[in-house]
């Protein structure tokens, strides 16, 4: 009863008190400054109110009254209150909180005692810039970590998180549950902590990767407080392709006729390119890129947040809603999503606390397929500028039934990127996630024995997901002006379809644990014991009917049910047992100790290597507390070095009971009287040894400060023996077995690097500036590499063998231009086709013959540049400026040492019936028209046009290469804060509006393929298949009541 009568209280209670007189004040700090969000609060009610930017307040009180002035780092005070209409109140630090605190693994701790590497965001950096996917909040803030946005689409940006280079994503745990926190709303979070090194240790056998620990706001003592914030966003494409305009077509098309086939009038005659350059009735063409997407998409952002509290009760209740929507004109890639969130906490009595926290979130995708956007790209690249992107207005369509689209000229007929963005036309794709957690959780302190605290928590969480899809019959119809005709070309999605799945994954993490603090004279000691077992199933249902009796009602029941197909699947992917012992040891306030040893059990394993066991230890010197430095110094030093066993259970393939024997369904063969039988073969060998990869790093690093606090520095150098990598053991076990081999822990590799980060603060009269730089350098060696044969040759292990070898590094062809002539290929010794250079022509590219034997083969391969998607160096810098109530913040992210591989139709014009691009264009080979063995373009520095594949300029060489190094701002953002004064007649505490940027400005060495290529884009996909990073720009409120 006690519980709902807390619960009432938290949403509905409201206490009004009579009133005598208007109270005004400010808060200020040692220095005079105002104090921004201090409580002032009557005694023994909840009546009260915070304080403005510059620490004034103004609180209605009864004559003889005692408020309570509190801030965070600062000794609380009460002040008698007799006939004050006006005051300032002075508070002063308080030493033993004011060291700013971590969140650590299972727990918090006092920065200056941490023993390992571990960064933090706090929350004002966090809302700075609105976002749809949280993870992109990381980006250039904290040293070593790096974020790569491989998208830009609505829902789907698929932005990677890597620590250290390493390259496998970190752990990510919300309030200690391990979920995904990029669909989390911003305005929810407290602060982003990652662990880094034996920090981490403490999550054993999923930390080998680095942790990343995001906490949700909480509430505190003091008076309700009410925050609304509103924004509203447009979004364009940073970088974009170009497509050739309908002459430059033509042009390219009889340049490659000419090249290919010695008749430039093949396919179009040289007045045709005057007809479409000078845009002739019939020639007009069409701009699809144009006519796909329209910039300036927007998104709008809400959120309304509650918290406050008491001695025994504390809240923080939010509700958040975002809706983004795609840049293709259709506005038909859509994504929305409806989160909230209560976090509460309750003192039952001396000993006792109870906590709850409940969120749930909506995600909604609204698309006109599953796989639409990679089909979009195909049908765009091929989608030809000489023919019109629509049908004009008037027309007599032959079949009114079905919605229709204008023919784009690729070979199949039905392709047309328009219609694959448009929900009307195409069809719909639906996909609801439904996600809820729940967390309930005991505190007892154990009386009678002081620092013993027993805790006990329950978490579940649920995901339902629910997909509906409908394909749409439409046509394709070709239009010419000249004739005014329409022709049927082809049918998109001949069969109207759809399909409906459910699915469902549930998670549940029990945790337990025992604290013991305690102090004795100059000796400090916390020991940790933690049990916890987390257990995840799922289950889904699929079905799908055909040939629907009409297309207006896309449900289950409509279509035929002769073509009617149904699936299931339900099972356990995870299933951990885990005990955690962690022992913290302070001695004179700078000798610091840590140790953990933590036990991880796994049922993917066989029962025989299920356990592992991963320890750890650390150390730290807080040097300046030592009697040789003076007090007058004013110098913090600290130097820290850890060792730590970490692992990984999902890395490489596993796929879970690998170690039994197991079986799939193979081809149907008819047997007897045509009897159907389905066969099966064995998944191969299996291995009941297979376990964990493990991690074992060493850190050391040194923190710094001086000036108190103005100037801080952080250095970090780790290295990384990462060792059972999983693969398949070809240097023992010869392929001619005749079977699949099984997984092993056979490889391993090595990773080294530094970490910088500095911090200067200065404050000048009313301007207060704060610069914060990072810098990381990290590169990972093969050591060993049993999945590769064992080679002889020394070319062959120069080029093809790892071991040894750095892992970011890419081999090929090293190029020295093209040739430029058919007389330079003539008296060219060095034969590079094989077929006495008979096979090639001008405009090809031209090898280097490094080995001298005037022959190019797979032995003149060298190191051409990097292969990884993640740089070696990253680096940032967090800039803030504050003059009196106007702030400017900004993020830079920059990095180098990785490469962009220039390929498919970013390479090649023409390659697959593709559309060439602007720089193809200006920067390609040209043949003269009268003699097609000499080049016209003096900027030629790209292939020559062909309609054929072309072997040589297909070489993974330098020539398509390009070692990246990119500085972004990443994000921008100016405010205001409204003063009091202007504010107080309308019950507002605070106010502020913003106008902020994100992807603002990018300089990159990518030249010609700048407009093409984002440097944070993954460079194993094709450049002409990706939805755009976007530019954005934004405009916002927040509210304080």
């Amino acid at each position: 009863m006690k519980f709902y009568f807390y619960f009432f209280l938290l949403f509905s209670h409201i206490s009004i008190y009579a009133q005598d007189f208007s109270l005004s004040g400010r808060v200020l700090d040692e220095n005079a400054d105002g104090l921004p969000g201090a409580t002032v609060i009557i005694k023994g009610t909840t009546n009260g109110t915070i304080t403005d930017i510059d620490g004034f307040f103004t609180i209605s009180v009864p004559i003889n009254s005692v408020i309570e002035i509190s801030y965070s780092g600062y000794i609380k005070r009460e002040i008698n209150i007799e006939n004050n209409d006006s005051l300032n109140i002075y508070l002063e630090p308080d030493i033993e909180t004011l060291s700013e605190v971590l969140v650590i693994g299972y727990g918090s701790q006092e920065k200056i005692n941490v023993t390992g590497s571990v960064a933090t965001i706090k929350q004002e950096d966090l809302i700075s810039v609105p976002v749809a996917n949280t993870s992109n909040l990381i980006a250039g803030k904290v040293p070593g970590v790096m974020t790569r946005q491989n998208s830009g689409l609505p829902g789907g940006e698929n932005t990677q998180i890597r620590i250290r280079s390493f390259s496998e994503s970190p752990l990510v745990l919300v309030d200690g549950v391990p979920m995904d926190f990029s669909r989390i709303d911003q305005n929810d979070i407290a602060n982003i902590s990652v662990l880094k090194d034996a920090s981490a240790a403490v999550y054993g056998a999923r930390a080998g990767n680095g942790v990343i620990l995001v906490t949700t706001k909480r509430g505190e003592d003091g008076a309700p407080k009410i925050s609304f914030s509103s924004n509203y966003t447009t979004q364009s494409a940073t970088a974009f392709l170009e497509h050739v305009t309908p002459s430059q077509y033509v042009e390219l098309v009889r340049e490659a006729n000419l090249n290919d086939f010695f008749d430039a009038n093949a396919t179009f005659t040289e007045d045709d390119i005057l007809k479409y350059r000078d845009k002739l009735e019939g020639y007009e063409g069409g701009d699809w890129v144009n006519a796909l997407i329209e910039n300036n998409a927007p998104m709008q952002q809400y959120n309304l947040n509650v918290s406050g509290g008491n001695e025994n009760v504390k809240y923080f209740t939010s509700f958040g809603y975002i809706d983004q929507e795609s840049f293709f004109r259709s506005r038909d890639f859509d994504y929305k999503r409806y989160s909230t969130r209560s976090n509460l906490d309750i003192k039952l009595n001396k000993n006792l606390s109870f906590g709850v926290d409940l969120s749930y979130r909506q995600d909604i995708r609204e698309r006109p397929s599953r796989d639409a956007l990679s089909n979009i790209w195909i049908d765009l690249s091929t989608a030809q500028p000489i023919y019109p992107t629509s049908i004009p207005d008037g027309q007599i369509i032959p079949d009114p039934t079905k919605p229709y689209v204008s023919y784009s000229g690729s070979t199949t007929g039905n392709r047309n990127p328009i219609a694959r963005s448009s929900r009307n036309i195409f069809g719909t794709y639906d996909r609801l996630d439904n996600t809820f957690r729940g967390k309930v959780g005991f505190k007892y302190n154990i009386p009678g024995v002081d620092g013993l605290t027993l805790k006990a928590d329950m978490n579940i969480q649920v995901l339902d997901r629910s997909e509906k899809s409908f394909r749409n019959p439409y046509n394709v119809y070709r239009y010419v002006k000249l004739t005014d005709t329409l022709t049927l070309e082809g049918v998109g999605n001949s069969i109207s379809s759809i399909s409906d799945s459910q699915f469902r994954r549930t998670l549940l993490y029990p945790l337990v644990s025992a604290e013991y603090i305690k102090n004795i004279g100059s000796h400090d000691l916390k020991v940790l014991f933690v049990a916890e077992q987390t257990r995840r199933s799922y289950s889904r249902f699929s079905a799908t009917r055909k040939n629907l009796f009409t297309t207006s009602i896309p449900e289950l029941f409509i279509g035929s049910e002769n073509e009617q197909t149904n699936d299931g699947y339900s099972g356990s992917d995870i299933g951990r047992k885990s005990v955690v012992a962690r022992i913290n040891y302070r001695f004179k306030d700078r000798y610091l100790f840590e140790s953990t040893i933590r036990a991880d059990g796994n049922v993917l394993f066989a029962p025989v290597s299920r356990w592992g066991y991963f320890p750890s230890f650390s150390f730290g010197w807080i040097t300046s507390e030592e009697p040789f430095f003076s007090s007058g110094d004013n110098i913090s030093l600290k130097v820290r070095g850890s060792y730590s066993q970490l692992g990984d259970d999902s890395a490489n393939g596993i796929n879970g009971f690998d170690y039994l024997a197991g079986y799939q369904s193979q081809n149907i063969y008819l047997f007897g009287n045509n009897d159907a039988q389905t066969t099966i073969r064995t998944l191969g060998e299996v291995n009941p040894f297979l376990s964990w990869e493990i991690m074992t790093m060493y850190n050391f690093g040194l923190e710094t400060s001086f000036l108190e606090g103005q100037i801080q520095f952080e250095l970090d150098y780790f290295y990384r023996e990462r060792k059972n990598i999983l693969s398949n053991d070809l240097k023992s076990v010869p392929e001619e077995g005749g079977f699949d081999l099984p997984l092993t822990n056979v490889n391993k590799s090595d990773d080294r690097g530094i970490e910088f980060y500095a911090n200067f603060k200065q404050k000048i009269g009313d301007f207060n500036f704060e610069f914060a730089p990072n810098f990381a350098y990290a590169k990972e060696k093969y050591i060993i590499r049993k999945d590769l044969e064992n080679f002889i040759d020394p070319d062959y292990i120069r080029i093809y063998g790892r071991e040894g070898q750095w892992v970011n590094r890419r081999l090929g062809y090293l190029s020295d231009g093209i040739f430029m002539s058919q007389d330079e290929i003539n008296n060219h010794k060095i034969i590079q086709d094989g077929n006495g250079n008979l096979t090639l022509r001008p405009g090809d590219i031209k090898y280097r013959d490094l080995d001298s034997n005037d022959t190019i083969n797979f032995r003149d391969q060298d190191l051409i540049g990097y292969s990884s998607n993640m740089p070696e160096i990253s680096f940032g810098m967090d800039i803030k400026i504050k003059y009196k109530n106007l702030q400017l913040s900004s993020i830079l992210q920059g990095a180098s040492k990785f490469s962009i591989y220039i390929n498919g139709p970013a390479a090649n014009m023409f390659s697959n019936g593709s559309i060439p691009l602007s720089y193809h264009y200006d920067y390609a080979w040209q043949p003269h028209p009268n003699n097609p063995a000499e080049n016209i373009n003096p900027d030629a520095i790209l292939p020559a046009a062909s309609l054929s594949s072309n072997s040589n300029n297909a070489k993974i060489s330098d020539f398509w290469l390009r070692d990246v190094r990119y500085l972004r701002i990443k994000n921008i953002n100016l405010s205001y804060n409204i003063p009091e004064r202007v504010l107080s007649k309308i019950g507002l505490k605070s106010s502020q509006i913003y106008i902020s940027s994100e992807n603002l400005k990018t300089w990159n060495n990518l030249g010609i393929y700048k407009n093409t290529f984002d440097p944070e884009f993954d460079p194993g996909t094709q450049a002409t298949r990706r939805y755009p990073i976007t530019r954005s720009y934004t405009v916002g409120l927040r509210l304080l009541f």
